[in-house]
């Protein structure tokens, strides 16, 4: 299954008169053992006269609790709807006539209000439609998801099964983490231990082979993909990519070129309701279809029909119709060092989990591993079924990099950074812009350790912010304007670096950045600490 929480992107406009309601479909997946699965739809108007909207019960829907939802919407006001559902862990009524049905509720929410709705639904895939009544005229948002039956005995989930923490520099220690999750009523007892990869020819679980993952978590939220620029050299995605949960999900005639030193090559992503085929080529040549439709979300993989010489090649997938979400690729036939020393740290490695969610916290460190792909493996052996659990990564050949000096020009309190003064001189004479100096220094783009650092620009309060994360994190309004990248900064300490620190104003909310702790005075001037942005040379 897809991630716990779902994230909705923009999709081709649904257009009502003036008003722009998106996105067409939710995708909301499973929706059992009372989690709320979550997505957001969003009403905006161009013109500058206001609209009166409201959302009718769907049918053979009873409210539980709340009045049904109404609002108002104008230029530059869009309006937020906040879907959620879930069902309960086991059928109501087990004893009585509604033995087999699963209670579901759906609940809206706008600004502080809310409304939740409830209906006795059938294990299974399903559809609703969520009417919103704009002015006069009717528009339907269609919700897709699934009515997981959860069996009275324990039942084993795992995800992400392969975990690749990228390109890595000789040295690094990073963690990450593994969910567990029991499909069954029952308490799920489990236990962690090595395992090794499977031989050739021989039936494994886990195929051996060099993973990369498009996985970006950084981008989750954005609607918009972005592939590591650590691998660029390796993936280009064309037209329109949207993310999912910060995978890459691909819309009408989306395409993506994978190039490869190998033999095969196995695709890796999710089947749904929303998703149809993707076109398969190698080397430019037509080899197959990838049939990526299931009414309910699935993880599944896509291995081509023939095995290549050794050597170069490119993968071509063309998306056809629907929305396709690719977890990543595995390439076959490459050198892979399949290490059985401890580089991987998994704790905790043994466990029991009822309802909740349970972590397995994943701990790598490179600092005996030779340059190239490593790669172990693990099994998760439980009272409700096994698993096998991946770990890649590849160790740069050397840890240096480019380091870029970063100058900072102020006007007023704005305070505009720029690795490219040359390239920028006319905006910065424009806006009269006094030079500083260097403040600081970034990575450049491919740096193990580090991502991409961007800037905004808020015409209205005249004022620059920046973040590693490419949504901001929350922190902008509408005005602000992205200016792109200005280098990679270390999302954690590398050696030989500092923090870049961030100040906000308590009044006007304009940030200050700066690597001096004490804020170079602002502090005084009405600034407030408001954390590290990032880590720089």
């Amino acid at each position: 299954m897809l991630l716990a929480v779902v994230v909705i992107h923009p999709l081709e406009p649904v257009w009502s008169g003036e008003v722009l309601l998106h996105p067409e479909a939710i995708e909301l997946g499973d929706v059992g053992a009372g989690v709320f699965k979550k997505g957001q739809a969003i009403m905006t108007f161009v013109d500058s006269e206001r609209k009166d909207w409201a959302i009718a019960a769907p049918d053979g829907w009873t409210c539980k609790s709340g009045q049904p939802l109404t609002g108002t919407i104008a230029h530059r006001h869009p309006a937020k709807i906040n879907i959620a559902m879930k069902s309960s862990l086991a059928p109501v009524g087990e004893n009585g006539r509604h033995q087999h049905l699963y209670n579901v509720q759906l609940q809206l929410e706008f600004e502080n209000k809310q409304v939740v709705y409830q209906r006795l639904i059938a294990a299974g895939p399903h559809r609703e439609g969520i009417a919103f009544n704009i002015a006069g005229a009717l528009k339907v948002i269609e919700l897709s998801f699934h009515v997981r039956e959860y069996p009275l005995e324990p039942l084993l989930a795992i995800r992400p099964q392969r975990l690749d923490f990228g390109l890595l520099e000789p040295g690094r220690q990073v963690e990450g983490k593994i969910e567990i999750t029991n499909r069954g009523r029952q308490p799920l007892k489990w236990k962690i231990e090595p395992t090794r990869w499977p031989t050739d020819g021989e039936n494994g679980e886990a195929a051996v082979g060099q993973y990369h993952s498009f996985h970006r978590p950084e981008l989750t939220g954005t609607g918009v993909y972005r592939p590591d620029p650590t691998r660029s050299g390796a993936a280009e995605f064309k037209g329109n990519w949207t993310e999912n949960e910060g995978y890459p999900e691909a819309q009408d005639k989306a395409v993506l070129k994978y190039n490869y030193s190998g033999t095969g090559i196995i695709v890796h992503f999710w089947k749904s309701p929303l998703a149809r085929s993707m076109k398969v080529y190698l080397d430019n040549r037509p080899i197959g279809n990838l049939e990526a439709f299931s009414e309910q979300i699935a993880a599944a993989e896509y291995l081509l029909p023939e095995s290549p010489a050794p050597g170069s090649h490119t993968l071509t997938l063309v998306n056809q119709q629907g929305r396709t979400i690719v977890e990543g690729v595995k390439i076959l036939g490459r050198e892979m060092v399949k290490d059985q020393g401890k580089w991987v740290r998994i704790f905790p490695d043994v466990g029991v989990t009822t309802r909740e969610v349970d972590y397995l916290h994943i701990a790598v460190d490179t600092a005996n591993l030779k340059p190239g792909a490593h790669g172990r493996c693990f099994r998760i052996d439980s009272n409700g079924g096994s698993a096998v659990v991946e770990i890649h990564t590849e160790v740069a050949s050397e840890a240096g990099a480019k380091i870029l000096d970063v100058y900072r020009y102020r006007h007023g309190d704005d305070f505009l950074f720029t690795t490219n003064p040359q390239g920028e001189a006319g905006m910065l004479s424009s806006r009269n812009y006094r030079k500083d100096g260097i403040a600081f220094r970034l990575f450049s783009p491919g740096t193990p350790g580090t991502t991409e650092f961007y800037r905004w620009y808020n015409p209205r309060q005249q004022c620059h912010f920046y973040s590693y994360e490419a949504g901001g994190g929350g922190k902008l309004s509408r005005d602000f304007i992205l200016e792109g990248t200005i280098g990679n900064i270390a999302t954690s300490r590398l050696p030989n670096t500092r923090p870049l620190h961030r100040w906000r104003h308590v009044g006007t909310g304009q940030f200050f950045f700066t690597t001096d702790a004490r804020s170079e005075g602002y502090n005084k001037k009405g600034f407030r600490y408001d954390g590290i942005a990032g880590y720089v040379r």
